[in-house]
């Protein structure tokens, strides 16, 4: 009996022990900056299975944790993981709060391009950013320019403007690129007569960030922001140094090679990109014309930073970009001198910029900023034919007073710009013009509640030749709950007229009829859209965007249609609107390392002037999808990727086929070497296959309008450096 007793006792301290065994931890999640929970946070305890996810308030909860000293790791995508350690049981059964620390490597969520540097989930403005991560992994696939990174942005398209030079230009909501504006660390250095060339004439690897802002943002930025802006973010210097070499070669002649270094020392920073890319001409479809250009395209760009204390800080850099393309009959590129075949379009450029910033701080966090940058873009376009050169000189000076509060975040400045071009050989037309412009701006990011945001924004710009535009602009902000918000954003535009769009680069500058007397457009945008993310089943995440836009631009200027069939483009003032408007949706789904993108736009942009006609070769449905898989262990990434282009309507009223583009990519990581193979156009789509685009003299031949790609097929291997 005294033996079953003894029995007894033990089985009862096992069991007691083994109930005091099973704790339990509640742990509630935080960002560290702004103490927002976070859903979705990896939560581990360390040298067991035990695993969970933060749920839509940041909490996470552990069972049956054994007694003792137990370590705890927390992790959040783009913030710092944290390791805690504890001793069970508890005494304090109260939830404990977790705080995460942003990443500095991954700062994709502030933004620069709204003026007030908000943290993306704070800003009413519509705008879409790619982190250094998507930036990163783009460049390492396609180093030689960021056309290909634009072209896969939902909601953007990248149009080819000319079938010889192999122009394009990018479309946001459906609207010509000449409503769209393309800037550099906020300085406007593109556009007007390099237009059709800027984003080939871009390296990438510099880059940080592209931030994207879809409608109306001519408050913010002035003329030719009514369809958006696209900022391109450039790296800056750390203590530790960077250094890269980037190789590409494409199976079609195509060679990039790209260096970037960048480092601190005390007080000097500094950065520099060098890049040399060229191209053979190649007839793809056997019709006796280029389908790609040849070229040969230097790029330099050296920066300079000085930190003359904590609270003064100057930048100053220079870019300069020399390139000699050409394309046409591919005897007459030969130099074969066969009198039949003797057309050619030939593009020498040089681009020279500098760009000039000084950033006081003060001891209370206001900023004033002054910026400066001059420009001169040198274009002589010679055929066969004819020859038209010139040059645009621009300049652009701001100063800012940037406030912060609790509740404000407050910008107001005055800057001046100037644009001016140059016809070096007129003809029997002339298309100079001198563009001065006066601006002041204000914009107040409001934080009325944690859920509520409002942004009012009035810009006045005097233009010395065309007087006085009032700009207002207000966008607004809701959370509903933690998982969902929505904006709305609503402001006006405009754009001076110039002579620089895709009918003349088509044309080749042959006989082109401008006059600065013509209307500026003026425009009025819209746009609305909601954003849901939720976890809908463990590590499967899903984050959903819903967007609606309409844009009118009241009396557009066009080229007459009936006489550019005699490559001759007559500028007028339309009697009517052009009305874009549309939807996007936008859907990410995530299983542990695994990305699904879809994106779907719809777009309906109407000619009003011209009996409510579609806008030509304008795709109202495109898709896109991707999927991809990291495995960050192994160090290697693949991708494939689905583009979808619906009808189109031809200038003369007939739909043109709709086609898929497939693409696949593969990189992997060895030390300090990258290795990335892509495949783009699998299927070897090309508008060639579908119609014959050369018309009219074989030496003064007229192309189509371009709605397919001409190249095909393009395979491409890249090798990269990273010395550190």
């Amino acid at each position: 009996m005294k033996i079953q007793n003894i029995l007894l006792i033990a089985l009862l301290f096992t069991a007691i022990n083994s109930i005091q065994a099973q704790n339990t931890a509640t742990f509630i999640i935080k960002d560290k900056a702004d103490n927002d929970t976070l859903f979705g946070a990896n939560c581990i305890l360390k040298n067991t299975t035990i695993g969970t996810s933060s749920d839509d308030n940041g909490i996470c909860q552990f069972n049956d944790i054994p007694n003792g000293e137990q370590t705890f790791e927390f992790s959040y995508i783009g913030f710092e993981s944290v390791e805690k350690t504890y001793t069970f049981p508890l005494k304090d059964k109260q939830p404990i709060v977790i705080y995460l620390t942003e990443n500095a490597e991954l700062e994709t969520v502030t933004v620069f391009s709204t003026r007030t540097r908000n943290r993306i989930k704070e800003i009413p403005t519509k705008i879409e950013v790619l982190g250094n991560e998507e930036v990163l992994e783009e460049t390492a696939i396609n180093p030689g320019n960021i056309s290909k990174l634009l072209g896969e942005t939902s909601g953007i398209q990248v149009q080819h403007t000319s079938a010889i030079s192999g122009n394009v230009s990018f479309r946001i909501q459906g609207l010509p690129g000449k409503y769209t504006q393309l800037l550099k660390d906020g300085f406007p250095s593109y556009g007007g007569f390099s237009s059709g060339l800027s984003l080939l004439q871009i390296p990438p690897l510099d880059l940080k960030q592209v931030e994207i802002i879809k409608g109306s943002a001519s408050t913010l930025f002035g003329s030719d922001a009514i369809a958006g802006v696209v900022n391109l973010i450039s790296k800056k210097p750390k203590e530790k140094p960077e250094f890269s070499v980037m190789l590409n070669q494409t199976h079609k002649g195509g060679n990039d090679i790209s260096t970037y270094f960048s480092g601190r020392n005390g007080k000097f920073g500094a950065t520099l990109i060098a890049s040399a890319n060229t191209q053979k001409a190649k007839d793809i479809s056997n019709n006796g014309f280029s389908d790609l250009p040849e070229y040969n395209r230097a790029v330099i760009a050296p920066k300079l930073f000085y930190d003359l204390n904590e609270n003064n800080k100057f930048e100053i850099g220079f870019t300069n970009v020399t390139e000699n393309r050409i394309g046409g009959d591919l005897k007459a590129i030969n130099d074969d001198n066969d009198p039949n075949h003797s057309f050619f379009e030939e593009n020498k450029t040089k681009r020279l910029t500098s760009n000039l910033k000084y950033v006081n701080t003060s001891k209370k966090g206001n900023v004033f900023t002054l910026k400066a940058s001059f420009g001169n873009f040198d274009r002589t376009l010679k055929t066969n034919t004819n020859i038209f050169s010139g040059d645009q000189k621009t300049i652009f000076s701001e100063l800012s007073y940037y406030i912060e509060n609790d509740e404000h975040k407050f910008v107001s400045g005055i800057n001046f710009n100037m644009d001016d071009f140059n016809q070096k050989h007129p003809n029997t037309f002339s298309l100079n013009y001198d563009y001065k412009t006066v601006g002041i701006f204000s914009q107040d990011n409001w934080e009325i509640t944690d859920k509520f945001f409002l942004e009012p924004g009035i810009r006045l710009d005097y233009n010395f030749k065309k007087g006085l535009f009032v700009l207002p602009r207000l966008a607004t902000m809701y959370h509903v709950t933690d998982n969902f918000f929505t904006r709305l954003s609503g402001g006006f535009g405009y754009k001076l007229p110039t002579p620089f769009t895709n009918e003349a680069e088509r044309t080749r500058y042959q006989s082109v009829v401008f006059s600065t007397d013509l209307k500026t457009e003026k425009s009025m945008g819209l746009n609305l859209d909601f954003n849901f993310k939720t976890e809908l089943a463990d590590e499967l995440f899903l984050t959903l965007n819903q967007a609606f836009f309409i844009t009118k631009i009241d009396n557009p200027i066009i080229a007459n249609p009936s006489l550019l069939d005699n490559q001759i483009v007559k500028y007028e003032t339309a009697n009517g609107s052009l009305l874009s408007k549309g939807l996007n949706t936008n859907l990410r789904l995530s299983l542990d390392e695994l990305i699904l993108y879809i994106d779907y736009t719809y777009l309906e942009p109407t000619k009003t002037y011209d009996q409510d006609k579609i806008l030509e070769y304008t795709p109202q449905n495109k898709l896109t999808t991707t999927l991809a898989y990291e495995d960050e262990e192994e160090h290697w990434k693949i991708g494939l990727e689905a583009f979808y282009f619906g009808n189109q309507y031809r200038e003369n009223g007939t739909k043109t086929p709709n086609y898929w583009l497939l693409g696949a990519s593969a990189q992997k990581e060895f030390g300090h070497f990258t290795v990335a193979i892509n495949f783009e156009n699998i299927l070897d789509e090309r508008q060639t296959k579908y119609e014959n685009i050369v018309s009219g003299s074989i030496s003064n031949p007229n192309f189509n309008e371009l709605y397919a790609p001409l190249d095909g097929f393009v395979g491409n291997i890249v090798l990269k450096y990273d010395l550190y």
